[in-house]
């Protein structure tokens, strides 16, 4: 059951013990993530478990991520209208990073996601949906929703 508490979702998620609690919580997320039909991406809050893991599920194989952090990320930036599982029907604009270098537990190198910029219109909505959707999980991981990234244009006076 995916949780719809925002003030649940506001909890910093703690580390998990190990790379193999990690596994079988992102087993569940995926479960959940097939369930849903229309995600692209969970954390484990979502689902109410207070642990560091989260899934992206854009490519052919999902991402799975374990006690993930941010270690990098561009100074250029994106809009990107977001949905999520968590608040469904609502959608927000937010700005997101184009690339980004994630630390993980489960994974012995930083994986490096960056938004591909060329004419392969597949390519580059592809790439967009996941770097703005992992930013979009961790960001779940530390008590961030999306309604904290709404982007607000500025007023010209």
């Amino acid at each position: 059951m995916i949780i719809t508490d925002k003030n649940k979702l506001n909890e910093i998620c703690e580390p998990c013990s190990s790379v193999e609690e990690g596994e079988e919580i992102a087993a569940k997320l995926l479960e959940e993530l097939v369930k849903s039909m229309t995600g692209i991406g969970l954390a484990a809050n979502q689902i109410g478990i207070n642990k560091r893991v989260c899934v992206i599920n854009v490519r052919e194989e999902p991402l799975i991520l374990i006690n993930p952090e941010i270690i990098e990320k561009s100074n250029d930036m994106y809009a990107f209208k977001e949905g999520c599982l968590s608040f469904p029907n609502k959608y927000i604009t937010t700005v997101r990073h184009k690339q980004i270098k994630v630390k993980a537990d489960n994974h012995k190198e930083p994986i490096e996601l960056k938004v591909i910029e060329d004419s392969d219109k597949n390519a580059y909505l592809t790439s967009a949906y996941e770097v703005a959707c992992v930013q979009h999980e961790i960001d779940h991981l530390y008590g961030i929703t999306m309604f904290d990234r709404k982007f607000v244009r500025p007023q010209i006076i």
